[in-house]
């Protein structure tokens, strides 16, 4: 039978990682890959481009800021997902997410062998990845970076050990990884940053190379919809502090959450790694994994991104600590039998067959309990359906979560206060919009203001206690969880 079609190890791993994220999905209510509403507006921005064939120059969603100039930064992950999900629903991004994930995970696998680990110390390297980066295994757009940046990981590696024409394929891709998420910028950095390393080696061939690869990077950039404005626009967001206070995402770690403990070890682990590297004066992957840990130690999103660059470091360092740990053993020894096992099982580790596609396919085909909708436990799923006409009708007052979910169930009618794109909003919006969950002083004003004639509000907010207290206000219902209101007289 030829190799194609016998199933190697890493088909297996990579089926084993795509099943367990489907099974996280279709198992549990509350976390999953449709945990994020952000990808319901995602999928309405997509279906905008689809319909008219162009790229919004203009905010479609909101009645705040409405017509105001708004860069879709993600438009092509967006026109992915909509065509996704008019092919097969929420299952489609389902499937495809998971098949991404799981793909990023198999090209991390080959990096790891390639790097001379062994079968059991890579798939032992590749559960702490897993496990570390799984606090952001959503399906949003970033699940393209994910994908892209292990493999251009490995392309930089590869290329320092013996440069090849095949790096500057990173240019093209990162014309793609442009309109797909904006951590294309992550590469730039991580090319600037091995720059600088190879310069501090005194390797000033490699330097130059990889200074040009940068700027070839950069130019291929700006082969999107807004130019060079974009980075000038990503720049600026990601320099807004107000940021930290409002997204979770843009927060540092919190190490008292179960998947915490795998970034933990990682981030102690690579720390001992660089320190050994900057020993050896190879300052350029010590360099890299020192960057993206001061990153990840900032905001939680690049905790992925820093388990991708490190685990190739500590593939090496691992490998000769169990050559080490196993020489000079009896041929009976346990260890001696574990090292057998790592070494026979290798060549499977090294190749990939048709298998992985059939898994995916077959998945697609099987008659699982596909979600038809976002979880209800993180979502008002019910009360969207049995109050449909006055959610998509009213302006409305809600979390800036659950409006996203909103407009992904009444896109083209609805219309918010403010969404998960904060970027866009800005800090004065969206301190109205706190100022009225929280119920400080003038949270009326704002409601008024705004002209909001029903508010869909979590039922232990203060904002939800004041309005049981306004005539003018009435209590539509109340699950216990999310409690609608709607102005009388509206």
């Amino acid at each position: 039978m030829k190799r194609w079609l016998v199933p190697s190890l890493s088909d297996v791993l990579f089926a084993a990682v795509f099943i367990w994220l489907i099974a996280y999905t279709l198992a549990s209510g509350e976390v999953g890959l449709l945990q994020d509403s952000n990808t319901g507006a995602h999928v309405r921005t997509g279906d905008y481009i689809l319909e008219r064939r162009a790229i919004p120059r203009g905010d479609i969603f909101s009645f705040t800021k409405p017509g105001q100039a708004w860069f879709a930064w993600e438009w092509l992950s967006d026109v992915v997902f909509a065509a996704l999900h008019r092919w097969l629903g929420l299952k489609g991004l389902v499937l495809a997410a998971a098949a991404v994930i799981a793909a990023a995970n198999l090209v991390l696998l080959r990096h790891l062998v390639w790097r001379g680990a062994n079968c059991l110390v890579a798939i032992f390297l590749l559960h702490f990845v897993v496990g570390a980066s799984s606090v952001h295994y959503l399906a949003r757009p970033h699940i393209f970076t994910l994908l892209f940046m292990a493999a251009a990981l490995w392309l930089l590696d590869r290329d320092r050990e013996r440069p090849s024409a095949a790096l500057w394929a990173l240019a093209p891709l990162t014309a793609v990884w442009v309109n797909l998420h904006g951590a294309f910028a992550g590469l730039l950095v991580s090319i600037a940053v091995v720059a600088i390393g190879c310069a501090l080696e005194r390797r000033w061939a490699a330097a130059r190379r990889y200074a040009l690869l940068a700027l070839a990077c950069l130019a291929a950039s700006l082969a999107n919809p807004y130019g060079f404005r974009e980075h000038l626009h990503i720049v600026s967001y990601l320099q807004q502090k107000w940021i930290l206070d409002l997204v979770q995402e843009f927060q540092s770690p919190k190490f008292h959450a179960g998947e915490a403990r795998y970034f933990e070890i990682l981030l102690v682990a690579g720390l001992l790694a660089a320190a050994s590297l900057l020993a050896r004066r190879q300052f350029a992957p010590a360099l890299l994994a020192l960057a993206w840990a001061h990153a990840a130690l900032t905001s939680v999103r690049h905790v992925p991104i820093y388990a991708l660059v490190v685990a190739p470091l500590l593939a090496t360092e691992a490998t000769r600590f169990w050559n080490r740990w196993m020489s000079g053993r009896p041929r009976r020894d346990v260890r001696a039998l574990l090292h057998s096992l790592a070494v026979d099982y290798m060549p499977h580790l090294r190749r990939s067959s048709v298998w992985a596609v059939i898994v995916v396919l077959t998945a697609g085909c099987i008659g699982l309990p596909w979600p038809e909708d976002f979880p209800a436990t993180r979502f008002p799923v019910a009360m969207a359906s049995k109050h449909a006409a006055l959610l998509s009708n009213a302006r409305l007052y809600t979390l800036d979560s659950w409006a996203d979910y909103l407009t992904y169930r009444f896109y083209p009618k609805q219309r918010v206060f403010v969404d998960g794109r904060s970027d866009f909003f800005g800090r004065e919006l969206f301190d109205q919009y706190l100022q009225v969950l929280r119920g400080h002083h003038g949270w009326d004003h704002v409601l008024a203001r705004h002209g909001i004639d029903a508010a869909l509000v979590p039922s232990q907010s203060a904002v939800a206690s004041l309005l049981r207290t306004q005539p003018q206000w009435r209590l539509a219902e109340d699950t216990g969880e999310a409690a609608l209101f709607e102005r009388i007289g509206r």
